[in-house]
């Protein structure tokens, strides 16, 4: 069996986020800063700032590019919440705002950073993801697949970009993602599955080092 490239956090099963998904647990901070309580506020950026920036540094791979696009996702959050409207949890809503910025500031970059952007990744975009190594070679072969995934994420339209890291790697469920990203559930299955496909044929090298059986044994698709 093969392990698979992106592994889905396990403290919060996606069954039990979508059972939970009417109990918003930032309603009453949000109401309070809606009031005018601009510590409230500063409590929502404290609560989210980190899993904003985690998604952002995965969709540019430049943790100076995340940082600012992090700082467009906080101002434009303050400038246009009275969006929120309750049709989905606020930290939905939130990632939408954080998907935005990021396809405006990969818009605004432009061709001519593309070579620095992969040179930026290949130095420091890997070093987001999860780790569990299970001994030194073991160390040593899943930092550079966690390397790998991370550049190759950047190789990836943002089409399909976006939906794979929102699920294997921030672990929401499909229906959150189709909200955020306002597209049919069947559509985010289906673009998972193609961003999948595609990063095992980028990274066939390094998964079968990673444990793939060898080309006398039948591997597991």
């Amino acid at each position: 069996m093969t392990q698979p490239l992106l592994e889905r956090p396990r403290s919060v099963p996606a069954r039990a986020l979508e059972a939970c998904e009417n109990v918003d647990p930032d309603l009453e901070l949000v109401d309070s800063w809606r009031a005018g309580d601009q510590k409230a506020f500063e409590t929502l950026v404290r609560r989210h700032e980190r899993r904003v920036f985690g998604l952002l540094l995965r969709m540019l791979g430049s943790r100076e590019e995340a940082e600012d696009a992090a700082q467009d996702t906080f101002l434009n959050l303050h400038r246009h919440g009275h969006r929120f409207r309750r049709e989905a949890r606020f930290g939905t809503f939130l990632y939408r705002v954080a998907m935005n910025a990021a396809l405006n500031r990969r818009r605004s970059l432009g061709r001519k950073r593309s070579h620095m952007d992969a040179l930026v990744r290949e130095q420091a975009g890997g070093s987001a993801l999860p780790s569990q190594p299970r001994g030194p070679e073991d160390a040593t072969l899943g930092g550079e697949l966690r390397e790998r995934v991370q550049l190759e994420l950047q190789g990836l339209p943002p089409t399909l970009r976006a939906p794979v890291v929102l699920y294997d790697i921030e672990g929401l469920a499909y229906g959150e993602i189709a909200e955020i990203l306002g597209i049919a559930e069947g559509t985010v299955k289906s673009r998972i599955h193609r961003a999948r496909k595609a990063l095992r044929e980028r990274l066939s090298d390094l998964v079968r080092q990673e444990g793939e059986p060898s080309s006398g044994e039948g591997a597991s698709t």
